[in-house]
């Protein structure tokens, strides 16, 4: 039996006024929240000084965060793996809040019902498993998409900026005020990422604390090296300079192993991409010259059965293939 119209438009109307009455809710109380920082900030400063930019565009980042704050408490109590999500939705960069990602899911599930059902045709039951792993499956992997692009930005400028760290340290500046020129000198995740933790070394942040928060928040071996060298410098003494120019060139190694990997599998990528695609190109190429014979795949139960089982198949082994080509470094 197919999906009902007016079903499915009737719960895209809801969840569009819930997402509308939630947007404006939380816009309201990130105005007055806003407000109340920065009456905070001023009464901190004494009146003497003008609030800073950086760290009003921080708290701005901070309020962002903090939408559907009474959502978030019942999501944190009844979503498993609650703040790995978080975690994966911080790497991105952006400033979406687990509810946030939810009715993204919610709305692109919605869609995928909607198609399937109301355009397409399709029995409820072929509709609403489908639905429900797109629903969640499509916001996942673009999540992962830009938390993986951000990552590999990430650690394309780390070196130099560890290397604007050690000619600060040679001159003798500290390296607080170090991390602070990186943040004003880097555009991008590392300018990013280093303007927080200037912005938390300013309100009396430990260093060490800093640099472990981004770390969990970056989660790459790479910045975990920074942030142990820093550590150990503080608790064991030695010349820092010297530990980050070989984290630099330790890590400037490592990208080079990268892109030397790349190279020579990007043969064997190349072969899994026509693999990969060969049957489906097949399939449309047979459609165009003979519908009727390749159409009884889709209007035949027993066909259904052979299309369920080529595209296992054909996910088993995108997946062996994936897993031969890819190494750790």
């Amino acid at each position: 039996m197919p999906l009902s119209p007016p079903a499915l438009i009737a719960a895209g109307v809801f969840l569009a006024t819930l997402a509308f009455v939630l947007a404006g809710g939380a816009t309201a109380a990130v105005v007055a929240g806003q407000r109340q920082r920065k009456r905070r900030l001023a009464r901190a400063a004494g009146g003497r000084a003008r609030v800073p930019e950086a760290a009003m565009a921080s708290l701005r980042r901070a309020d962002e965060a903090a939408r559907f704050k009474g959502l978030e408490a019942v999501v944190r109590r009844i979503l498993p793996g609650h703040a790995d999500l978080r975690a994966r939705l911080a790497r991105t960069g952006y400033s979406l809040s687990v509810t946030g990602f939810l009715l993204i899911c919610a709305a692109t599930a919605l869609a995928v019902a909607v198609l399937g059902g109301f355009a397409a045709g399709a029995p409820w039951f072929y509709t609403l498993p489908a639905s429900l792993v797109l629903g969640w499956g499509i916001p996942n992997v673009v999540i992962g998409m830009l938390a993986g692009k951000r990552v590999k930005r990430f650690l394309l400028e780390l070196p130099d900026a560890i290397d604007v760290m050690v000619r600060g340290l040679k001159s003798g500046l500290p390296i607080t005020e170090m991390v602070g020129n990186v943040a004003q000198d880097f555009d991008g995740p590392v300018g990013d990422e280093f303007r927080r933790m200037a912005n938390g070394l300013t309100i009396g942040r430990n260093l060490e604390d800093a640099l472990w928060e981004t770390a969990g928040r970056i989660d790459v071996p790479e910045f975990n090296f920074l942030a142990v060298s820093v550590g150990l410098q503080r608790e064991t003494g030695g010349n820092l300079t010297e530990t980050l120019r070989n984290l630099s060139d330790l890590l400037r190694k490592r990208q080079q192993m990268r892109l030397k990997i790349k190279a020579l599998s990007a043969e064997a990528r190349a072969s899994a991409y026509i693999i990969g695609l060969l049957p489906f190109v097949m399939l449309g190429v047979m459609y165009l010259m003979n519908p009727d014979y390749i159409g009884r795949l889709f209007t035949d139960p027993r066909g259904h059965y052979m299309l369920a089982g080529g595209l296992a198949s054909e996910l088993i082994g995108a997946a062996v293939m994936v897993k031969l080509v890819r190494f750790e470094v």
